[in-house]
């Protein structure tokens, strides 16, 4: 206890001696025939006063004389007559009676309180500490069954713990001012009014109301920001006093900046604040980096490694019990037995005739390509043997640069392919396949009933192609001629995934991926699904034909589950230039699909360029009488960049949500986050598609790298900016833990 307090309580107690020993009737609350006129009186606003006070005084006081005097609000209405203001009244904490206005100011601070009477008032007032002051009142106005209070009595307790008696501005005291600020820096600016109220013991008024429409003295947290970027700024003029922080800065920093300035400038608990104050400070908030060249040369160099780490891998394979080696290579023969690296088979088209079983490895000869499809089976292993790079399984069936393959048509410069082509979504030109390449050249989509094109008629533009879905046609405008003479390699992926996964127990291990319209590796529902030490590229683009009522829009993921997963392992790969997404697991709102289930779920180590999203996630209710379940979900270690720069994002770049965590289920449970970077996006680096997932998921220490004021998240129907508050905002929303924000300043 405070040593003012300490000298006050004293001299009471010595007073309430020498009353105590000469009790007055007229002082009692219960009068000697066992009655009271008094009555509890209690803010008719909870959020002025919580009543709990009142409620228990009242019951105190019952069990001190066993009377009960009753309770009601200071609500007043002519239309009520049981609400008007009685004669004799106990007003306990903050209320609208004239009384309580009166005595107020003699108790003005949070931790001040007072017991007061005049005539047939009884005042307990406080604000932080109104508890003390009941407790007080009980334990030295009761004696003998009763309650004395005699007319005239002022007790006052004042708290002189504060670090500050008296704080000015220009001549004005702080504890009149109002603190303004816009809705968005609402949270700071209450986080300053407690502050204040600690060191000052004054709690100032909030206002989010816009322009200068209070009247009295303001500080305003401003809506500009200081030139530099890491520098935050206080000034005063013409009375008020201004609060403007750098870009890196933050609404909560610059506020602690100012107590910081506060307490350590005060002289005797004293300080005066001139109008020539003019206060900056870098307080970069410590979440944040400048992301300078020297750190995005580090993000390239960790790219760089984990390329390697991807393409210098060993094959990661285990023979199960009675199982065999199949071998294939380019140069094998489908009549052999396909059971030695001496004596391979050839084809995809012979795989697909194997009767594998459980605990079966398929093999194909690094540095060789494959081109077709393959449909997992149950169990089964498929990875790489020999030496160089992976080999590679290419969907698109073979190279269509031959000139009698492309007729013209009547529309000047548009070709056709003669080959039945089902539903196109890629299609290459000179296509080198080099590993991390990233600018092959690449058809311009046209689709049909989209931006007023309707058909081949339209095509205007050099490279522009056109997939015929109802006569399964493919469309090429050349202005150079027959595509099949002008280009060396033509390369057309169709709709069809590279690897279709429809068994449980599925290995895909050191394949490179690419030229399918569809998905790389794409699986329904499914169990124990392991991709690993793979590189995916340049696929995806076919149409979904029927999806949302048309047939315009785009898919193709690079390793995908759809439906039910118990068990989905995704590591070490490298995916870049994808149609869509990198990594998913996602199921789209079905009311026939009573129960999905998607747990037991990891990607870790990957590193994902150029796609629209890199990484995605839905389950999304089907309705009543259905049930969604996600658990156990770990995502990290992860290395996404340059989200919505890919060959399939043109149009639409502005939208690419990088992170995408989407349509809650019934249930969520362990979906973490942690370590992972994401790495410039021209959309959001993170999106809910305005969900609000606070309290769901839990995110920890993951980098996030973009330009300075460009789109950071779109969370509950908002688009936040990648700027001081983004921090914040991750916390609010996500609970991210320990963040870094790297920012990209010009």
């Amino acid at each position: 206890m405070q040593k003012h307090a300490v000298i006050q309580i004293i001299l009471v107690s010595m007073l309430f001696l020498m009353f105590s020993c000469g009790r007055k009737s007229e002082d009692a609350i219960v009068k000697p025939d066992g009655t009271s006129a008094f009555t509890v009186i209690r803010s008719d606003d909870a959020s002025v006063c919580p009543p709990e006070f009142a409620v228990s005084l009242k019951n105190a006081i019952i069990g001190i004389t066993g009377v009960d005097i009753g309770i009601k609000t200071d609500f007043v209405s002519d239309r009520i007559p049981d609400s008007a203001e009685g004669e004799y009244e106990i007003i306990v904490g903050k209320t609208s009676r004239e009384i309580t206005a009166e005595l107020a100011p003699l108790a003005p601070r949070l931790n001040d309180w007072l017991i007061a009477r005049r005539g047939g008032k009884i005042v307990i007032y406080g604000q932080d500490k109104l508890g003390d002051a009941t407790a007080y009142f009980l334990e030295h106005y009761a004696s003998d069954g009763n309650i004395y209070v005699p007319d005239g009595e002022t007790y006052i307790h004042k708290d002189d713990g504060y670090i500050a008696d008296s704080i000015t501005i220009d001549g004005a005291d702080l504890k009149d001012f109002v603190i303004r600020a816009d809705k968005e820096k609402e949270s700071a600016a209450l986080a300053l009014s407690d502050r204040i109220a600690e060191i000052y013991g004054y709690s100032l008024k909030v206002t989010t109301r816009p322009g200068n429409t209070q009247e009295g003295r303001q500080i305003i947290f401003t809506s500009g920001e200081t030139p530099d970027q890491t520098i935050s700024r206080i000034y005063a003029d013409d009375g008020n006093l201004y609060l403007e922080p750098g870009a890196l800065t933050g609404d909560n920093v610059i506020a602690e900046l100012l107590i910081k300035y506060i307490t350590g400038n005060m002289n005797d608990k004293k300080l005066e604040i001139t109008d020539t104050l003019d206060l900056k400070e870098d307080t970069m908030d410590k979440r944040y980096v400048i992301a300078d060249a020297d750190y995005l040369a580090s993000l390239d160099e960790k790219a760089e490694k984990m390329k390697q780490s991807v393409l210098g891998t060993a094959s990661d394979y285990t023979v199960g019990d009675g199982g065999k080696i199949y071998y294939f290579a380019a140069n094998g023969d489908d009549s052999n037995d396909g059971l030695t690296e001496k004596t391979p088979f050839k084809t995809l088209s012979k795989l697909s005739e194997l009767p594998l079983n459980s605990g079966d490895v398929v093999l194909f000869r690094r540095g060789d390509t494959f081109r077709g499809s393959i449909t997992a089976a149950k169990g089964v292993t498929y990875s790489a043997w020999g030496e160089g790079d992976k080999p590679t399984i290419s969907a698109s069936k073979m190279n269509y640069a031959s000139p009698e393959l492309w007729q013209e048509t009547s529309y000047e410069n548009v070709w056709v392919c003669t080959k039945t082509l089902v539903n196109v979504g890629i299609v290459t030109l000179d296509h080198s396949g080099e590993y991390g390449k990233y600018d092959e050249l690449v058809g311009t989509r046209m689709i049909a009933g989209k931006d007023g094109f309707d058909g081949a008629g339209d095509m205007k533009n050099d490279l522009e192609v056109w997939s015929d879905l109802a006569a399964n046609r493919l469309y090429f405008y050349s202005d150079k001629g027959n595509p099949g003479e002008r280009f060396k390699s033509i390369e057309i992926g169709e709709r069809g995934n590279a690897i279709s996964v429809n068994a449980p127990g599925v290995t895909v291990d050191n394949l490179h991926i690419t030229l399918t319209g569809s998905h790389g590796v794409g699986a329904g529902t499914t169990k124990n699904l392991t991709v690993r030490n793979c590189v995916f590229d340049w696929l995806g683009g076919s149409i979904l034909t029927g999806f949302d009522g048309a047939n315009v829009t785009g898919y193709g993921n690079a390793v995908e589950v759809y439906g039910g997963v118990e068990g989905y392992h995704v590591y070490n790969n490298w995916i870049y230039q994808i149609y869509d997404t990198g990594i998913t697991h996602q199921f789209s709102y079905d009311e026939s699909i009573k129960r999905n289930i998607m747990a037991d779920i990891e990607y870790n180590d990957n590193l994902i360029e150029y796609c629209f999203w890199s990484i995605e996630y839905y389950n999304s209710t089907g309705g009543a009488g259905t049930y969604r379940e996600t658990r156990d979900v770990y995502v990290h270690d992860n290395f996404c960049r340059f989200g919505g720069e890919g060959w399939g994002c043109k149009g639409r770049e502005s939208g690419a949500p990088m992170y995408c965590i989407a349509s809650k289920p019934d249930k969520t449970e362990n979906y973490v986050t942690e370590n992972n970077i994401f790495d410039r996006c021209l959309g959001y680096l993170v999106s809910t598609y305005g969900e609000n997932m606070a309290g769901i998921y839990v995110f920890r220490s993951n980098t996030y790298v973009q330009p300075n004021g460009a789109k950071f998240a779109r969370v509950t129907d908002a688009d936040w900016m990648f700027d001081g508050a983004a921090a914040d905002r991750m916390e609010k929303y996500f609970g991210e833990e320990s963040p870094v924000l790297a920012v990209i300043v010009e």
